[in-house]
């Protein structure tokens, strides 16, 4: 289920499809264990994991892990098992900067074209997230610029959590498991909640600590 492959790029934790994340978080430990003195502190490494669609929500856990174990993922793949090598079909670049002493990840940057940033708590971005990058946030998700890119929050922390643009113009969002599709644009500052079962786009008002209830 869980293994190391050595590729061109470099090398590859590669995850086959699987049932029970749980499991895997736990063979991923016993992988990088059994290898001993093989990887030094914050070597960086690949991860691929089979169905990355399917398993979405599960990838800020194994990024998590993986960093607890002392290693620095630097890309996501996308693509699967060939015969004799790994078959690479994305390749998406990973942003690593700080975590803040809460956990909350703060990346001061600006966010192009294939490149993520996967973590397992909240997310800042003091930047622009442009069209085809990606955040994936176990909480909520701060952006203190435009947001063109694809924003999925709550992965852990469920319907409670929010995503916040200065603005907003980005074709999909997820919210827990709620998914969005826009098409109308919003140059003020917005926050994205769930209501009622869906995800709604609100006026952000400070006075009220968020949501402009009109």
């Amino acid at each position: 289920m869980v293994d190391f492959k050595m590729t061109k790029d470099g090398l590859v934790l590669y995850i086959k499809d699987y049932a029970d994340i749980v499991d895997v978080l736990q063979k991923v430990e016993d992988k990088v264990k059994s290898m001993g003195n093989f990887f030094a502190k914050g070597d960086k490494i690949m991860l691929l994991v089979e169905e990355h669609e399917k398993h979405i929500s599960d990838i800020p856990k194994i990024v998590a892990r993986v960093q607890e174990l002392g290693l620095t993922i630097s890309h996501v793949l996308m693509g699967s098992e060939g015969k004799d090598d790994v078959i690479i079909k994305k390749k998406v670049d990973m942003v690593n900067q700080g975590d803040t002493r809460s956990g909350t990840k703060l990346v001061k940057k600006n966010l192009r074209s294939g490149q993520s940033i996967i973590h397992s708590g909240d997310v800042i971005l003091v930047g622009n997230l442009h069209a085809g990058a990606e955040i994936v946030a176990g909480g909520s998700v701060v952006i203190f610029g435009r947001c063109q890119g694809t924003v999925r929050a709550g992965i852990n922390e469920g319907r409670e959590a929010i995503i916040i643009a200065l603005s907003f113009e980005s074709p999909f969002v997820q919210i827990s498991d709620l998914k969005g599709t826009f098409t109308e644009k919003f140059n003020y500052p917005v926050v994205l909640h769930v209501k009622a079962g869906r995800i709604e786009v609100g006026k952000y008002d400070t006075k009220i600590g968020g949501i402009e209830l009109g």
